[in-house]
């Protein structure tokens, strides 16, 4: 018998995956590709830890997942999946042709729209930013979005508020001009909320309620 074996090679498995009937094999659902990039996600984020010095970074990751999906409603399987990796590129040494190898091309791309260039200046590194996000699909800016809401949410109480507020709202006033459709505009009212509610604590008045079709006012931790 060869030294050889059927068996795939890790970077290999959603390839052979994708070959499976997906009526047919449970290894094949968006379910495990999901449970995949979790534990992907998990271990390239093993080393990082949040602005008290011990929560687990990875904390940031579950939490803008779920705002995705059951506070902004996205089920689409390749912008939760890209939402879960939005930082492992940005913030660990992996590049993104080892997202497109394990885990596709539709993902890498959202992945990559979702990616600051830490190789450029600051100020041009910004405006390919903005750019990517502007061209984007809405899916991946509702994503953006949920970060933005994770990041509000959990910089509460802390040096890195200020700097967040300015940074949620200047891109929700972008947003505002892009996102048209009912959950577009759902996802960046909650934004535009949270944003109002904090700054009104933070100024001792009392918050403003947001509407749908309101104009807006205007990263993780290891940046």
């Amino acid at each position: 018998m060869s030294g050889s074996s059927s068996r795939p090679r890790p970077a290999n498995l959603l390839n052979w995956l994708s070959a499976k009937d997906p009526a047919q094999s449970e290894l094949n659902s968006p379910t495990q590709l999901v449970l995949h990039a979790f534990r992907y996600a998990a271990f390239k984020h093993r080393q990082q830890v949040s602005l008290d010095g011990v929560t687990p970074y990875f904390a940031h990751v579950v939490r803008v997942n779920w705002i995705l999906r059951d506070l902004f409603q996205i089920k689409d399987t390749a912008t939760i999946v890209a939402a879960i990796l939005h930082d492992v590129v940005e913030d660990t040494d992996t590049e993104i042709e080892e997202i497109e190898d394990l885990f596709g091309k539709t993902i890498a791309q959202y992945v990559d729209l979702l990616t600051k260039n830490q190789a450029l200046p600051k100020r041009q590194r910004e405006r390919e930013y903005n750019a990517k996000l502007r061209n984007a699909p809405e899916t991946v800016q509702i994503a953006k979005l949920a970060d933005l809401y994770d990041n509000l949410s959990r910089r509460i109480g802390t040096p890195r508020l200020p700097s967040t507020l300015k940074n949620a709202s200047r891109l929700t006033t972008k947003f505002d001009r892009l996102l048209t459709s009912k959950r577009g505009r759902a996802a960046l009212s909650h934004v535009q909320q949270l944003i109002s509610e904090i700054e009104s604590i933070e100024l001792g008045q009392r918050p403003r309620k947001k509407q749908l079709n309101s104009t807006a006012r205007t990263r993780t931790d290891p940046k």
